[in-house]
């Protein structure tokens, strides 16, 4: 199996533990959504956090990144992308075309800080970010679940989206110790 990891300026945000147990699911490759023009073939594409934000003018102009990655992902290309990769994936950044896998768009206008600690399941990791989405209706096949909990199991507002083969959402995951594909499944399951 061939992983794609994004890793650049605006995708910056991995957990090395993390990365360790997807080089133990297969080939681990990297590449940057800022620079390259070329998605390299992979089984599995991950979009780690970051500061997208900081870097939207660039990755709105690689359109040819933007449309590879949306297109990966409308034909059924497995996605995890977590908080900087999540609002990448979104249809926009305070206007700024993005991949459009997503209905959402992102904005820093009248940014707060979202923080705290997140479970599913026994996976465990947390939120932390300033940018919110505005309301948007879900086309058909995008589903919203609503399983995460803070750590002292309340359920919170932050929502994971699944589309396809692709889960999207706010949350940093910390997985290693369970390992990623028992996250997928608890995520994609439920």
């Amino acid at each position: 199996m061939t992983i794609l990891t994004a890793r650049d300026e605006a995708f910056s945000f991995t957990y090395r533990a993390n990365l360790d147990d997807l080089s133990r699911l297969g080939s681990l490759c990297f590449f940057s959504p800022l620079r390259d023009t070329v998605l390299p073939p992979c089984d599995l594409l991950y979009l780690p956090g970051g500061y997208p934000e900081l870097f939207a003018q660039r990755l709105s102009k690689n359109e040819e990144m933007r449309r590879q990655i949306a297109a990966y992902a409308f034909n059924g290309g497995r996605v995890f992308a977590e908080c900087g990769g999540f609002m990448f994936l979104c249809r926009a950044l305070d206007g700024l075309p993005l991949a459009g896998v997503f209905p959402f768009e992102a904005t820093m206008k009248g940014a707060r800080l979202h923080l705290g600690y997140r479970q599913t399941g026994d996976a465990r990791g947390h939120e932390f970010h300033y940018s919110s989405l505005l309301p948007s209706e879900l086309p058909e096949g995008v589903r919203v679940l609503r399983l995460q909990r803070d750590a002292l199991g309340n359920p919170v507002d932050t929502e994971l989206y699944l589309f396809n083969n692709v889960v999207g959402g706010y949350t940093h995951w910390y997985w290693a110790e369970k390992g990623f594909l028992k996250l997928w499944h608890n995520i994609t399951t439920a």
